[in-house]
């Protein structure tokens, strides 16, 4: 390895330690769902060691169900770490795993793994990531792993394929369902590429049906065992604005979920992208006017990635029991047709290609800092009432307007998770209890409560007097008009800044309803 080799690797490295040291220094780790997350874990934990805190309101159905693989990483590490320190371990393990299966996957496909291994970065910290979707993003590493290395062994013998890509498919499939779908489509792709007529593509696919029948038919069953969803909705397919969106998406690589400005960041890697995808057509269609064969791995990957963006751009936003569908897909898109970028030739670029991509990317990087941390600040400003006297075991809620500018990722939405990790408190808006894919449940003992989207995203509407074991509010940001609503049953214990606690009345007039 010369000089300039070496200093690029440690430079890829360097990036690699600073987005974990973002995470670490961050007091806490902005995201939607995230908080829901390491409540419910710690919730469990309790449960299954005598539920000394949580017994009285919480109880736990385990079952094997594919979006495990948070709790198989995370639930462990509670048995050592606190839940927030056990959070940013995991993040930080999703971190280690991306910055090694790019590379891999480069590497596996024929394109020196530097610099293109640096575009991992603007992608680190995705719209998934963000919402908080932690068995998705950490699966999706596993993902690109599993199927370089199909691609790799596609010629080893049938029973080292047969015990591989089960072992290996049924690890990806309890950790999460979609990547699993998309390991599926993998090993079609690549055993379409690697025949070479029709009469041996149909003898290949049979063969590997028959390999992988052992996963093939833990899907079935699962799927015949798991809550029947409703047809998902499709008349909005015909949107032209939904194609924006999603082609908005597509090019800005999920990297854009909390300012406008996060456009302007992410604008020197999108021209990069977009110059090297042109790059690279342009050679495939120099070598085909030369009648040069394109090679099966470039072959294989057009047409991987030509499948997920029909899946991306056609599929519902509700799919298979759950939301966001089609926004889990740019990020991997753009890192499965990384292998095809190709640097334009030149001197200028052969001298100055490598520090343009890190310059691009160390932009982005501290850019994108900024704005985590004053995410994270936000987050502190909503918990900074954790010094009031809440007490434990008490029902608790947000309540928080919600404005038609939101940002795509509210890391408030469920914040109240938080009182409850360090309180004790009990988040009626715990949207996972009532969810097949989690474990944590509310005893069929609790009170009646407003529907977990009534809290979340209509708060103005409840009717508090059907609802009296509501105890505390968590206030953020509430105008006059609902205060004067509020004052009816509820009165300030805390207040500082944006944020409020309001305790219930001890006696509220019926009259006012």
């Amino acid at each position: 390895m010369n000089k300039a080799s070496q200093k690029i690797l440690f430079c890829y490295i360097f990036f690699l330690c600073a987005h974990i040291g973002l995470v670490w220094f961050l007091k806490y780790f902005p995201t939607q769902d995230g908080p829901s997350h390491i409540y419910n874990i710690g919730i469990l934990h309790d449960l299954l060691n005598g539920g000394k805190e949580w017994g009285n309101y919480f109880t736990y159905k385990l079952h094997a169900v594919p979006n495990l693989g948070f709790n198989l990483l995370a639930y462990p590490m509670l048995h050592f770490f606190p839940p927030l320190v056990a959070e940013k371990l995991f993040v930080s393990m999703y971190i280690v795993l991306m910055g090694c299966s790019v590379p891999l996957l480069l590497h596996v496909f024929n394109k020196p793994s530097m610099p293109l291994s640096f575009f991992v970065f603007p992608v680190m910290f995705n719209f998934t990531l963000l919402m908080g979707f932690y068995s998705y993003v950490v699966t999706i590493p596993l993902f690109l792993i599993a199927f370089s290395l199909c691609w790799k062994n596609y010629n080893h013998s049938r029973i080292f394929k047969f015990v591989f890509l089960n072992i290996t498919g049924l690890i990806i499939f309890y950790f999460h369902l979609i990547p699993f779908v998309l390991f599926l489509i993998s090993l079609i792709v690549i055993t379409i590429v690697r025949s070479t007529d029709s009469k041996e593509r149909i003898v290949e696919l049979v063969k590997l049906l028959a390999t992988i029948s052992p996963i093939i038919l833990n899907l079935i069953f699962y799927l015949i065992h798991s809550p029947k969803n409703p047809f998902p909705e499709i008349s909005y397919l015909l949107s032209v604005s939904r194609y924006i969106r999603l082609l908005s998406d597509l090019f800005s690589f999920s990297a854009v979920n909390f300012s406008p400005w996060q456009m302007f960041a992410a604008s020197p890697v999108m021209f990069l992208y977009l110059l090297f995808t042109y790059s690279s057509v342009k050679d495939i269609y120099k070598r085909n006017r030369q009648n040069k064969a394109v090679p099966d791995s470039e072959k294989f990957l057009l047409f991987l990635s030509s499948a997920l963006i029909l899946i991306y751009l056609f599929a519902p936003f509700r799919f298979g029991g759950g939301s966001f569908f089609n926004q889990r897909f740019p990020w991997v898109i753009f890192l499965i047709i990384l292998p095809l970028f190709k640097i334009p030739e030149g001197t200028f670029w052969k001298r100055f290609g490598s520090k343009i991509i890190v310059g691009a990317v160390s932009f982005f990087f501290v850019f994108n800092a900024v704005t985590l941390w004053q995410q994270s600040s936000k987050v502190e400003k909503f918990l900074s009432g954790l010094h009031a006297e809440l007490p434990k075991g008490a029902f608790i809620m947000t309540y928080k307007a919600i404005k038609p500018e939101r940002p795509k990722v509210d890391i408030l939405l469920h914040a109240a998770s938080y009182y409850g990790i360090f309180k004790k408190c009990v988040n009626i808006g715990n949207y996972e209890t009532g969810l097949y894919y989690f474990p944590v449940k509310f005893k069929d003992t609790i009170p009646n409560f407003p529907s977990e989207s009534q809290i979340s995203y209509a708060p103005e509407t409840i009717d508090w007097l059907d609802y009296p074991s509501i105890q505390y509010l968590l206030g953020w940001e509430i105008d006059k008009n609902n205060m004067e609503n509020l004052s009816k049953f509820f009165h300030i214990i805390w207040e500082g800044g944006h944020s409020s606690i309001w305790q219930r009345n001890s006696i509220y007039r019926l009259s006012d309803k």
